[in-house]
């Protein structure tokens, strides 16, 4: 992962491995020195009628969950990108990331790499 707010820039160069899927069929993502995670959220508050969307946030998904996977009842998160696509995050695009408080546009680049030696997939900067 690249471009990320000064703020957040430690997450800049992180490797993120598939962890597995969420209940909507999603793939999440963990970082591999951090705890970290990328997943996809069909509506990250407990009100059913949010926007779906791939999150980068520091609690892990409740696989187990149909929509607010962090249970925190709000929008909390490091970054966000609205989406209706469940397969995999975006490779390139502008994400909302927290940057010391305000919100952001911040182009991310994830690049997605598939070993096959142990069939991991790993997001990681390019």
């Amino acid at each position: 992962l690249t471009g990320a707010c000064d703020v957040e820039g430690g997450i800049d160069g992180s490797s993120f491995v598939k962890q597995g899927y969420t209940l909507s069929g999603a793939p999440y993502y963990k970082a591999m020195h951090a705890e970290k995670y990328i997943y996809y959220d069909p509506d990250c508050m407990t009100s059913t009628d949010g926007t779906p969307r791939w999150i980068i946030d520091d609690s892990k998904p409740d696989v187990t969950r149909d929509h607010d996977l962090d249970g925190d009842g709000a929008c909390n998160y490091i970054a966000r990108m609205n989406s209706g696509d469940t397969s995999h995050p975006p490779t390139s695009a502008e994400w909302t990331m927290n940057c010391a408080g305000h919100f952001q546009l911040q182009f991310l680049i994830l690049l997605e790499v598939t070993t096959t030696g142990t069939l991991t997939t790993t997001m990681q900067g390019a």
